[in-house]
């Protein structure tokens, strides 16, 4: 009988082919498989659970219901969030006990940068751990890297300033296979000035120098995100299942 079992760290490369497969949000399951950043790699031999640091997960394969009876477990009873991108035939397997809802993904498929044009006052700046400490909010570093340290040295992000101190700020929140997905936030005195669109168009603009793909992912129910990613020039790749707990 097939075990759900997780995989050494050391074996995670193995699965790099499965991950980049996948056809909707691979940049956060490839980053665990390329050891970029942090989660965990399950599998019965036949599927595969991806579940990164910040809660995403994805599964590949062929998933029988003891397998997904273990991910509903996982996300019931584990210690860190599980939230699942699936397509809707997936789904339908969770729909009676999680909620489901569903999650847009972009990419930018220019060959030059948005252009933006930076307020009076304001300062662009590249993050650093002085910048990261000073940053409040959900969507920072911490959201999906391990530690300040692994972010600095496999990550980058800016940050625009005012008087010193962050105002709004875009960063690599996952990298994984040739894609870079931006986490976007601005703090909220310094919300509707466009230093969102300013920054993201920055981090934007290092991903295509760095010679990766911009991608993008939100909610579907986020307009601000969804606008924002349009506004900045990126286009709607995919639309997926969103699964978590009720």
């Amino acid at each position: 009988m097939a075990v759900f079992r997780k995989i050494p760290q050391k074996e995670h490369s193995e699965y790099i082919h499965i991950a980049d497969a996948l056809p909707f949000g691979k940049v956060y399951p490839l980053s665990i498989a390329e050891n970029r950043q942090t989660g965990d790699i399950y599998t019965d031999g036949k599927a595969v659970l991806f579940h990164h640091l910040c809660g995403f997960g994805h599964i590949a394969g062929e998933a029988d219901d003891t397998f997904i009876n273990s991910v509903k477990e996982l996300m019931l009873t584990g210690g860190r969030r599980l939230m699942l991108f699936a397509d809707d035939e997936m789904a339908e397997h969770f729909r009676e006990e999680f909620a489901v809802d569903s999650r847009l993904f972009f990419e930018y498929k220019k060959n030059s940068p948005p252009i933006y044009h930076l307020p009076d006052g304001y300062t662009l700046k590249r993050f650093d751990l002085g910048l990261i400490s000073q940053t409040e909010g959900r969507i920072v570093p911490a959201f999906s890297w391990e530690d300040t340290e692994r972010f600095l040295t496999g990550g980058t992000g800016f940050c625009v300033t005012f008087e010193d101190r962050p105002a709004a700020w875009a960063f690599s929140a996952a990298i994984g296979g040739n894609e870079v997905d931006t986490g976007v936030e601005t703090a909220e005195e310094f919300r509707r000035k466009g230093l969102a669109y300013c920054v993201a168009a920055k981090m934007t603009e290092y991903i295509l120098q760095s010679g990766k793909v911009p991608v993008w992912a939100c909610h579907s129910r986020n307009t601000a995100s969804a606008g924002l990613a349009l506004k900045l020039g990126f286009f709607k790749t995919a639309e997926c299942c969103l699964i978590h707990k009720r």
